[in-house]
């Protein structure tokens, strides 16, 4: 009998090792795709200005002292940074999870009975403590805990990106409403000079040297230019309301807003496209997707290999006073033998979302370039158009002086200084759109350019590269 139940486990184990040994030779032919690789050997159409490399975030090193501790003051309490960094901390206790399924399991239990029959009672006592330890000798457990690392990885990426972006966005509404600020103080100066030469010109009516179309079109351009305030104040508000959401606040109708535009330092630290793979927060958030895909996928392949695990449990018991130990180990292994094509379904889905996340991968990488580049020639653009508008305001305020000190000479009357005066503000408010729209694009490629390079996300997220 003996001999029977020996032959029968030396058979049963015969069996599982071929299993095993089967299983280990489809894993090692399974062939895993590739990643597409970037190309790096490109160039912006124009150079970006060399600045030095600083381990702070730009509007720290790039603004003013007063501003920057505002945007840093609006990141701690903007809601949209809060909730990116509890998506932070979620993922941080997947990864503990994931950490402690690699290890030891220890469970405890206790029971207690007490029977009386006939007068005779009896008592029994059990105390039992089980151990388990997985076996992870096909990296499954692993590969789990390095996708909950890259996840991790990923939240700490977009955690950068939602500042960065939170950030620009502050900065933009502060520069809308200063410039709607200039631009009230602006109109309400031209509606003054169009309002005196509307007079002048009602007064030359009347002693016949003008026509009635020339009062008519004074007018028409009085009440053109008393309408621009209330969209301009409008803006204004619009603008204030966006900043007060930023800061986690409610709109204040007390709010006045920034008067003067901010000062933003045009010194960027990167040239070259292959840099914002390094830099940008939301590229580093595609590479660790596809970093946790792959680990997917193999976790995926990794299913269809046995699951080891070693086990053991002492059990004290007390009958009557009668004790008994019991101490037990086992290697337990479990495969599965057919499942209707169920992992390899779910391993071809991982391994389309690594394909699928290499893809989306590239395709950012692409059009982040294509940003970067776009703003740097509308930057280009904008500085080009400065200098004329600067050459044009310059021209028209020449105009102005000239026909101020031939009025003061006695050579003509008043009306070509207004119309001169006139021209100059209209000049102006256009310089001053300019130069809203330069800060704009500084900020917006500021933000393009992402964190400095020496931050590794990767590492502070435990993950592997």
């Amino acid at each position: 009998m003996l001999s029977r139940r020996l032959l029968f486990h030396l058979r049963a184990q015969l069996v599982i090792g071929l299993v095993l040994f089967l299983l280990w030779g489809c894993a090692v032919n399974t062939q895993k795709p590739q990643h597409p690789e970037l190309p790096t050997n490109v160039a912006f159409t124009a150079p970006l200005s060399a600045g030095k490399t600083s381990l702070e975030p730009w509007w720290n090193t790039n603004l003013s002292a007063s501003l920057s501790e505002r945007v840093e003051s609006m990141l701690l309490g903007n809601p949209a940074v809060r909730i990116a960094a509890k998506e932070v901390e979620e993922q941080r206790s997947l990864l503990d999870f994931a950490e402690a399924q690699r290890w030891l399991d220890i469970q405890g239990s206790a029971s207690g009975e007490t029977t009386s029959t006939d007068g005779d009672s009896r008592s029994s006592t059990q105390l039992r403590i089980d151990l388990q330890l997985p076996l992870d000798l096909f990296s499954r457990l692993q590969h789990s805990r390095d996708a909950a690392a890259f996840d991790l990885a990923a939240s700490l990426a977009r955690l950068e990106q939602e500042r960065i972006e939170q950030a620009e966005s502050f900065l933009l509404q502060h520069i809308e409403a200063a410039e709607a600020q200039q631009l009230l103080q602006l109109l309400d100066q031209q509606i003054e000079t169009v309002s005196t030469l509307l007079r002048l010109t009602e007064f030359r009516f009347g002693q016949g040297l003008v026509s009635s179309v020339d009062v008519l079109q004074q007018r028409e351009q009085l009440a053109s230019l008393k309408q621009q305030p209330t969209s301009v104040r409008l803006t204004l508000r619009q603008a204030l309301s966006a900043l007060a959401e930023l800061n986690g606040d409610l709109p204040s109708t007390a709010a006045e807003g920034p008067r003067k535009m901010p000062n933003v330092d045009a010194n960027f630290a990167i040239s070259k496209p292959a840099d914002l793979l390094q830099r940008r927060p939301d590229l580093i958030e595609k590479r660790t997707a596809l970093m946790a895909s792959d680990k997917r996928y193999a976790a995926a392949l990794s299913e269809k290999l046995p699951d080891i695990s070693l086990s053991s449990s002492a059990l004290l018991r007390m009958i009557a006073g009668d004790s008994s130990r019991i101490l037990s180990a086992a290697i337990d292994a479990a495969v599965t033998l057919f499942d209707s094509g169920a992992l390899d379904a779910n391993s071809a889905r991982k391994r389309a979302e690594l394909e699928r996340a290499g893809i989306e991968y590239l395709q950012s990488w692409l059009t982040a370039v294509r940003e970067t580049d776009d703003l740097l020639q509308a930057l280009n653009t904008n500085q080009e158009q400065l200098q004329l508008s600067n050459d044009r305001t310059q021209v028209a305020s020449n105009l102005f002086k000239a026909t101020k000190r031939r009025y003061e000479r006695g050579v003509s009357d008043y009306l070509p200084v207004l119309a001169a005066l006139r021209s100059l503000q209209q000049q102006q408010r256009d310089h001053l759109a300019l130069q809203a729209q330069r800060l704009r694009l500084i900020v917006r490629l500021h933000s393009a350019m992402g964190l400095p390079a020496e931050d590794n996300i990767v590492e502070q997220a435990g993950g592997r590269a």
